[in-house]
């Protein structure tokens, strides 16, 4: 009896105990879900942003690498203009000579075809065209010819002297002949004048290009001159610029040695609060020799440790890297390090931060638009010594730039090395 009332309790129960664990599954799973929207919103959001940042990252990386591709290099320009005043130079003589025969040339047409239509009182244009004999032409004629002998007057008839007197020696019967003859020879005159003046336009046309092309060859080397004399002046400031660097690197090796005990003893501090050195301890191992670098900025490097290629541009070695990144940027040290020096090049000059390291190490950020360190500073590797610049004609980019990066020098010992020689 009791297994029967068993068996009938039992089929009541399970539906209502199945309702109560689904729902509270579909409970759990609310909660759940609730929970994961805004994790799952939040990812959304922030990859949608991360995109951005590298895509903007991105433009500006490829900006900058255009504008530092852009300019032509120094020696390359400065060649340039050697050979266009080489040729202005040679060509100029030339020019001059086939002007003035060409001016000869044209006196001597001018003269011809002023005589001609001065004898015979007419005026020839340069597309005049040679006219037919015609009995139109046979009236001009004449009357050109009586205008053309005015000697001793005219008859009645309005004839010449010297007509009079051929006829009169000749008869009747030669004034036809006498007229045609005449004729003949004032068309061939008018003849040789119109083609004189055909002659006479070309040599002046061709006398314009000559002076149109004296013109250009004259400006050319007028621009090829003033050019050569301003890419001479940016190759002694770019050699100035290069000298003084060069004996502040080496006026720093003599305070090298201070810098390093220094940051040693900075170090050693720093390790005796943390409780990883002992007070009075002989053994130093722990405190680090040699610094260990990292990347004082990051893009796509333009020029590496004496790269060709700048030698073409500039006529110098380059003695670090450059660093494609765009204006403004912020440069960090390479290394803990103390700034030796931190030079303001101004609106013109080359602006730049020079720091010591320890094991005689030293680092040089050039092409500064803005230094936020100061000489004798303690630096952490990591830290801001400035913003970064080199923007042809920019604050502190000095002239040995072609666009927007960050000059990066790693010196040893007085000696530069290879940044990529000791960066990660």
């Amino acid at each position: 009896m009791r297994e029967k009332m068993h068996t009938k309790i039992n089929p009541s129960t399970r539906p209502v105990r199945q309702d109560s664990l689904r729902t509270s599954r579909i409970a759990v799973a609310a909660v759940l879900l609730a929970g994961f929207v805004p994790l799952f919103a939040f990812a959304l959001v922030f990859s949608d942003e991360k995109l951005d940042a590298e895509q903007a990252f991105r433009t500006a990386i490829d900006e900058a690498s255009a504008e530092y591709q852009r300019t032509r290099s120094l020696p390359a320009l400065r060649r340039r203009y050697e050979a266009e005043l080489k040729e202005a130079k040679a060509r100029l003589p030339v020019l001059m000579r086939e002007k003035r025969t060409l001016r000869l040339q044209i006196a001597r047409l001018q003269q011809s075809v002023a005589a001609l239509q001065q004898r015979f009182g007419w005026s020839v244009t340069a597309d005049a065209a040679v006219t037919p004999v015609q009995s139109a032409d046979i009236a001009d004629a004449f009357r050109a010819l009586e205008r053309s002998q005015p000697l001793l007057g005219t008859d009645s008839l309005g004839r010449s002297f010297f007509r009079r007197v051929l006829v009169a020696s000749f008869g009747d019967v030669l004034d036809e002949d006498l007229q045609s003859g005449l004729i003949r020879g004032i068309l061939l005159a008018r003849a040789q004048a119109e083609d004189q003046q055909q002659q006479l336009s070309l040599l002046q046309e061709q006398h314009g290009a000559l002076c149109d092309e004296t013109l250009r060859m004259t400006e050319q080397e007028e621009r090829a001159s003033r050019g050569l004399a301003v890419t001479g002046q940016q190759l002694k400031n770019i050699q100035a610029t290069v000298e003084e660097v060069h004996a502040q690197v080496l006026r720093m090796q003599g305070a090298l040695a201070r810098i390093d005990a220094k940051i040693k003893s900075r170090i050693e501090r720093e390790l005796l609060e943390k409780g990883l050195l002992t007070p009075g301890t002989i053994d130093r191992s722990v405190v680090p020799l040699a610094p260990r670098f990292a990347w004082p900025a990051y893009g796509p490097l333009s020029a590496g440790f004496l790269d060709a290629s700048y030698q073409e541009h500039f006529g110098i070695p380059h003695y670090g890297l450059d660093i494609v990144i765009g204006q403004g940027s912020p440069v960090f040290s390479a290394a803990d390090g103390v700034v030796f020096l931190a030079r303001d090049g101004g609106a013109h000059g080359y602006s730049y931060v020079l720091v010591g390291h320890r094991g005689n190490y030293a680092t040089l950020y050039g092409h500064l638009s803005k230094i936020t360190v100061k000489s004798g500073q303690d630096l952490r590797q990591g830290e801001a010594v400035g913003l970064s610049g080199g923007a042809v004609g920019a604050f502190g980019s000095g002239p040995t730039t072609t666009g927007p990066h960050l000059h990066f020098e790693v010196v040893k010992d007085g000696t530069n090395i290879d940044p990529l020689a000791v960066l990660p």
